[in-house]
């Protein structure tokens, strides 16, 4: 089996190889901190005062020549005056048998025979046996790296978007470090089956989440990962009721939070929390932007029930320690493609310390300040004022490269990909971009090429990350989140900007996120009209005739106490309500607007809604349709009929998600088999099924009650259908007895010592 050795640094490489000669020859070896070692990477001891030494050279990329040079000018002085009793060379290159012979010549006596001369061929051997399987998992990134591992990750997506998330994921993991943070979180995830990674942006909440899900993927989870919608995993849950599914949503919630909240989608999260919470057979990885957390929590109920912020499956990613930030910055910089003379910059007068104990020290500066692709053309003189710069205005960091090291048209990609909430297809991408061509004005400045295909392989990798996603197909996402963050700080009062952005992007989506912008004022909400009235103008009479509802209707949802809007809108609303089965997804903002809009629409009839009721299944939906029946006294008996059926429907998607949060604990007790020697749980069926048909009865509370007796709605029939006895063995299947856990607070930040730090950075 091949294993990855590139993806460990020196230090990494030096562990590894302790461990390996540790096993090998059956005996204790000392492991010395980082730092200038004499020639000793670690040391044994054959008898009480014979002591054997083990050397090591990760000179994977270095050509054999220069090996050899440096064995024979410098390590053979250190090992004459260290005088071993054995001496054991390890490297990961592959070395021949007349290399092995050379290198044996140069160390006798101290290397007595070739096994004792280690190459990449022999640690591969080694590692490939099953017996050794534990030396492979003690060591991360050699385990994740390995091709059986890969071949697990990648047979283990559910779908194509999921084994692409975990490609991306498995190409940066050479650079992750494991920290406390990364052994809490495994025993919160294990203890709980559900962890939200919550902290400040670019503190590694993301990249924690990646690498606690590899770890199960790999452990044979399947692996899901939701985008936006939940009702994907629902139906994937009830698929594979039995299967190990690792769900993962990375900025759950994300800038949408007012959307998710308005429309319910937390109620969802909600639920599908609190299910896996009770399946050992899933687990649910999520992250979450502290103040987006805060947010959601202040504005839903549904979250504060669920008590998010003191559940013990909450882990707060707080402060580092030293230690923790020495080994990411050094990953960092000896991954990277940094020139020597850019490296030798960071370790004059030991600045790395500089860097660490800065107050704004997080990854993600981190990754961008050692990234050569990103630093351009700055020379080395100025690469110090570069990195104080990037640490003390964290929020401009992108400033420099995006204004000054790209061009109209690279910044145009990066603009529609911003403005359809940070992810867009190729050839959305691709047909937007050659409209904001043709309607923005852009400096064409030379005559280089100007096409997509040109630009977009400019922007790749340095502002913009392209995936593959299925067959042919790709889509864009911003190669860094904080890209978002500073293109809205910085053209948030660009009015033509951002209009001709939407116009080129031309979707729900980018209007969405348009919407969300305004409620969280990163747009200027002096603007909202301007901005409105522009797309207006834009969009208003090409919709109508392509009868695009759902764009007219999410449009419309933004403001409409704009007296010049207002004009089209009532116009819109007086055409969707009179038109020819009239169909879209946006009834909730629909109810909404027609509720809400003064002076009020008139109704002839109701047939209009016929065509955007048909697959409703949110709560709220529900409920605000139900009130708008009342309130307008609809006897349409399409829509009262569609009212019954979408109930139906509802409750049944509770039975079937076992949302019907049954304490099954209250109606078993324990007896004891003395013949069998353990315990037999006692079932009380009668109490199951009573509490059953009440919690059923209690998911319409809220609803209208007119509108349900209207239709003579009951529970009946589907209580009559729930196979009680199949839930009550599934819950015993998983039932454990009550114990207490550990509480999950935030990890004590200790200090490092100087010494320590500068041991990691010795060269």
């Amino acid at each position: 089996m091949e294993y990855d050795y590139s993806k460990l640094n020196d230090r990494e490489f030096e562990i590894l190889a302790a461990t390996v000669i540790e096993k090998e020859y059956s005996i204790k070896v000392e492991i010395f901190k980082s730092g200038r070692d004499g020639g000793v990477d670690g040391r044994f001891w054959i008898g009480d005062k014979k002591e054997g030494i083990i050397q090591c050279k990760h000179y994977l990329e270095t050509p054999y020549s220069q090996l050899i040079s440096k064995l024979k000018n410098e390590e053979l002085d250190k090992v004459k005056k260290l005088n071993p009793s054995k001496y054991i060379f390890i490297t990961s290159k592959t070395l021949s048998r007349i290399n092995k012979k050379e290198i044996l010549n140069i160390f006798k006596p101290y290397i007595q025979t070739e096994r004792d001369i280690w190459g990449k061929e022999d640690l591969n051997l080694f590692l490939s046996k099953k017996e050794n399987q534990d030396v492979v998992e003690r060591n991360y990134k050699l385990w994740i790296t390995s091709t059986s591992v890969l071949d697990i990750l990648i047979n283990n997506a559910i779908k194509g978007r999921s084994q692409f998330t975990i490609r991306d994921i498995e190409e940066k993991s050479f650079r992750y470090v494991v920290t406390e943070n990364h052994n809490k979180g495994l025993k919160i995830l294990e203890e709980n089956n559900v962890i939200i990674l919550t902290g400040e942006p670019g503190i590694g909440k993301t990249t924690l989440a990646d690498n606690l899900a590899i770890l199960y993927i790999a452990k044979g989870y399947e692996f899901c990962d939701i985008e936006e919608d939940i009702s994907e995993a629902e139906s994937l849950y009830r698929e594979n009721e039995q299967k190990k599914i690792l769900f993962y949503c990375d900025d759950f919630l994300g800038s949408n939070i007012y959307d998710a909240i308005n429309n319910k989608k937390d109620s969802h999260i909600v639920k599908f929390i609190s299910r896996i919470r009770k399946d050992n057979s899933k687990k649910f990885i999520l992250t979450s932007r502290t103040n987006i957390l805060n947010k959601a929590y202040s504005l839903s109920h549904i979250f504060q029930n669920l008590k998010i912020r003191e559940n013990e499956f909450l882990l707060t990613i707080e402060n580092l320690t030293n230690i923790d930030k020495a080994k990411i910055l050094y990953n960092h910089i000896y991954h990277s493609k940094l020139p020597k003379q850019f490296i030798d910059v960071i370790y004059k007068d030991k600045r790395y310390k500089d860097i660490i104990k800065h107050r704004n020290f997080n990854p993600r500066i981190i990754e961008f300040i050692t990234d050569s692709s990103v630093i351009g053309d700055i020379k080395s003189e100025n690469y110090w004022t570069y990195i104080h710069q990037s640490l003390n205005n964290p929020e401009v960091i992108w400033e420099g490269y995006f204004q000054n090291q790209t061009d109209d048209f690279v910044r145009a990609l990066t603009f529609l990909t911003v403005f359809n909430n940070g992810k867009i297809s190729e050839e959305s991408l691709r047909d937007s971009y050659n409209t904001y061509l043709r309607i923005h004005p852009l400096n064409f400045g030379d005559n280089s090429d100007k096409s997509f295909e040109s630009v977009r392989k400019l922007a790749t990798k340095s502002l913009l990350n392209r995936n593959k996603i299925g067959d042919e197909k790709y889509e864009y996402v911003l190669f860094n989140p904080s890209i978002a963050d500073f293109v809205l700080g910085t053209y948030s009062n660009e009015i033509d900007l951002i209009c001709n952005i939407l116009k080129s992007l031309n979707s729900e989506v980018s209007i969405d996120y348009l919407h969300t912008l305004l409620r969280n004022n990163k747009i200027n909400k002096n603007l909202t009209s301007r901005i409105l009235e522009n797309l207006f103008d834009f969009f208003f009479e090409s919709k109508l005739k392509d009868e695009n509802w759902d764009f007219l209707i999410t449009l419309s949802y933004i403001d409409f106490f704009d007296d010049i809007i207002n004009k089209r809108l009532e116009n819109f609303l007086n055409i969707i309500i009179n038109a020819d089965n009239p169909s879209g997804e946006r009834l909730w903002e629909l109810l909404f607007i027609l509720t809400e809009f003064e002076p009020k629409i008139k109704f002839q009839n109701f047939e209009f809604l016929h065509g955007f009721i048909n697959d409703v299944d949110d709560e709220d939906t529900l409920k605000r349709l139900l009130n708008f029946v009342d309130d307008n006294d609809i006897d349409d008996e399409n829509i009262l009929m569609q009212i019954n059926i979408l109930l139906d429907k509802y409750l049944i998607s509770i039975v079937n998600n076992n949302d019907l949060d049954i304490d099954y604990s209250r109606h078993i007790s324990n007896s004891y088999n003395y013949y069998e020697g353990d315990y037999e749980p006692d079932v009380d069926i009668n109490g199951i099924e009573d509490e059953i048909r009440q919690n059923l009865d209690s998911f319409l509370d809220g609803f209208n009650e007119n509108v349900l007796n209207k239709i003579s709605f009951s529970t009946s029939d589907i209580i009559s259908s729930i196979d009680v006895d199949s839930k009550i063995t599934r819950y015993l299947e998983s039932y454990e007895p009550d114990y207490d856990r550990d509480s999950h607070g935030g990890f004590y930040s200790g200090s490092s010592s100087d010494d320590d730090i500068d041991a990691i950075f010795e060269r």
